[in-house]
């Protein structure tokens, strides 16, 4: 498994790590951590997970990074000009901040707490290694949320979500929904299931959607539409 070093920096304050797939298209992603707006000094770290699963590549890039701050995201999204800037003002912040998160906008939305969408995270490295990093079981599915879930409950320290913290997902995800995966997340963890993916009706009526794959395509549709009368990701 590739791991290269896109950006370095001497003793970086913080570190991104970005998973991709080798066929797909990850410049802009790069061009635009390249041009953060960011006053303290950064790495980034590209992992090919092209011959590996997600989880097994973002562990990778944890292991790889130099910083005590990793910020993770994909290789098809834009991430706004002060997203390391906002991730590494709140770790500077609050010294018992392990995991940060916070809204997805465009063809993948999330606004709400404790979904940890892979696309919009950051962690302290040691704290996440610690806990294990991610798990390859939950790969290509739910492997995130289950990492956040992991880290509210056996990290040192506690997770946040920050509106500020904002991220721009332009296409619709590529992950399948996995009905085996689903269940076993909601055996593991019962009451955190229920306090975030069964808290209401609409998510619950949304994920039976997800499961029968009505909601890709609407998505893909509205996407496209939005984007026509507001460019990538309204809000982001």
């Amino acid at each position: 498994m590739g791991v290269e070093y896109v950006k370095r920096a001497r003793e970086p304050a913080i570190s991104v790590v970005v998973p991709s797939v080798p066929a797909y298209d990850h410049e802009p992603t790069m061009a635009r951590l390249a041009a953060q707006e960011v006053a303290v000094p950064y790495e980034i770290v590209l992992v090919d997970d092209g011959s590996a699963d997600r989880s097994t590549a973002r562990n990778r890039g944890l292991e790889a990074a130099s910083a005590e701050v990793v910020a993770m995201t994909d290789d098809d999204t834009r991430p706004p000009d002060d997203w390391l800037a906002t991730a590494y003002a709140a770790f500077d912040a609050d010294p018992d901040l392990v995991c940060l998160e916070g809204p997805v906008y465009g063809g993948c939305r999330s606004f709400g707490p404790r979904h940890y969408v892979g696309c919009n995270l950051a962690a302290r490295r040691a704290a996440a290694l610690d806990v294990g990093g991610f798990r390859s079981a939950f790969s290509e599915w739910r492997e995130d949320v289950e990492f956040g879930w992991r880290m509210e409950a056996e990290a040192d320290g506690r997770c946040r979500f920050e509106p500020s913290f904002r991220m721009c997902h332009p296409e619709v995800p590529r992950t399948a929904f996995d009905p085996a995966l689903e269940r076993r997340l909601k055996r593991e963890y019962p009451e955190r299931y229920a306090e975030v993916m069964d808290a209401t009706w609409t998510r619950r009526l949304y994920r039976r959607a997800r499961a029968a794959g009505l909601t890709q395509p609407i998505q893909r549709v509205r996407n496209e539409v939005g984007r026509r009368l507001w460019g990538e990701c309204r809000g982001a």
